[in-house]
Order: C-alpha cells, then sequence, then structure tokens
C-alpha cells in the first residue's frame, strides 16, 4: 500500500490513515556461537534403486515394440550385462556389480574411460574430456548396439 506523509509531522501513514509498522511481524532467532556449522555433505550420493531393475507401475504394458531395446554388453574378461533401462553405461554397469572407476559421471574428468572393441554408443552429452578412437566415457553414453568393451 502506498504511504502518504502527514504535513504536521513526520510519521508516515498507510492510505488507511493507520501507522506504518516500524518493527517487523516475526522475530528473528538469535545466532547461536557455541554450535559447530554443518558439514557441506553429510553423505555420499548413492541410488537408492537399481535402474536396470524398474519396479513395478500402474500403467498398461508396452507392446514389445515400444519397450526399451536392450543390448548387451560383454568385457573383455568374459563377463556380460544387459543394458536397457539405466540412463548411461555406467549406471548399469554399476547395478550389475561391475567396477568402473569414476569421478565426475558427466564426461568432464575421463577417469572411467574404457576400450570399446566393438558396437556403437550415443553420447547423451557431450563429452569435454579427450577420447581417443576407440575409447568411451561410460558415464554419459548408452549404447545403440551390442558392445564388446575392454575396462
Amino acid at each position: 500500500m502506498p504511504l502518504v506523509k502527514d504535513n504536521n509531522g513526520p510519521e508516515a501513514f498507510d492510505l488507511d490513515g493507520q501507522p506504518q509498522q516500524t518493527q517487523p511481524e516475526f522475530e528473528l532467532e538469535p545466532e547461536q556461537a557455541d554450535s559447530e556449522p554443518a558439514p557441506a555433505q553429510a553423505e555420499l550420493y548413492l541410488p537408492d534403486h537399481n535402474p536396470e531393475q524398474p519396479g513395478d507401475t500402474p500403467q498398461l504394458p508396452l507392446s514389445p515394440e515400444l519397450l526399451p531395446p536392450k543390448h548387451a554388453v560383454q568385457l573383455a574378461d568374459g563377463r556380460a550385462i544387459l543394458f536397457q533401462h539405466a540412463g548411461s553405461l555406467l549406471e548399469s554397469m554399476e547395478a550389475q556389480d561391475i567396477d568402473v572407476h569414476y569421478q565426475c559421471r558427466d564426461g568432464y574428468c575421463g577417469s572411467c574411460r574404457v576400450q570399446l572393441l566393438e558396437g556403437n554408443v550415443h553420447y547423451s552429452k557431450e563429452p569435454l574430456a579427450f577420447i581417443d578412437d576407440g575409447e568411451i566415457l561410460p558415464c554419459c553414453c548408452i549404447p545403440t548396439s551390442a558392445l564388446k568393451i575392454k575396462l
């Protein structure tokens, strides 16, 4: 509400004739000097679900041609996994107990770099880390065909 000054004094009034409140309608909590500040990050973030095992949904089942494609991922040491629902190859590998070294999970550092022996991938976001021909960053790619990789 706009303020109006009375010519007879310096006190400001709202247009409804009531004096303007100078005190806030709330009280500030006093600072506690003896308490320790909270840490910036209290715990490590880990997903609470397995992206390759989505939960049941109340939706109607999709026809087979509308389901996300399944791609076999063969590791050079003989282990194999199946990629279908995860957001990245790294998420899928972690969900299926394949240990991959990583740091940023966004394609910046390149520490999750693996050799692509066969197959094709699509990058959901272009990685900033430098990768050679025959290398992929599983943290930011998904398979578009069956893969064979070497960790």
